[in-house]
């Protein structure tokens, strides 16, 4: 009986993530020069190397043929499933109240998440949501002149 790896499920959602940021990308009008690469560019090497590196853990754990250790139980799979719940959540209440309002918010739950079982306060957790938002920001805005989200009442 052929039984599933964890490699091989990690294997195939890094095949399938890069499909979907490839495909995410495709709607992008802005010509590819050398030059100038376009905002095809990061995403696209993001997406290939998402598919080369995951077709390569899905065969060589398919090859090896150890005996693995349990990946996850149960409470790490809700882990895991909330964290992508987050970050969809991110996306969508992002097109509405823009990036400044929205990204301190997650990145704060992100780091009440993650900060379980340590000792990290919330006066903390709220100054590193707030200097990685404005870094982030002003990275992109100043740094690289890109728009980011606003408010739709904007």
């Amino acid at each position: 009986m052929f039984k599933v790896k964890r490699d091989q499920i990690i294997g195939i959602a890094l095949v399938i993530l890069g499909i979907i940021v490839f495909a995410m990308i495709q709607g992008y009008s802005m010509p590819f020069s050398a030059t100038y690469p376009g905002p095809k560019a990061l995403p696209g090497l993001a997406a290939f190397g998402f598919v080369v590196c995951g077709a390569g853990i899905f065969f060589q754990s398919t090859v090896d043929r150890r005996e693995q250790k349990t990946f996850l139980v149960k409470e790490g799979w809700i882990r895991v499933a909330v964290v992508f719940g987050l970050l969809i959540l991110y996306v969508l209440l992002m097109k509405f109240l823009g990036f400044i309002i929205v990204t301190p918010v997650i990145c704060f739950i992100f780091a009440t998440l993650f900060a379980r079982g340590t000792r990290c306060s919330v006066r903390n957790r709220i100054i590193f949501s707030v200097i990685f938002t404005l870094f982030i920001y002003f990275l992109y805005t100043k740094a690289f002149s890109l728009p980011m989200p606003e408010p739709f009442w904007v």
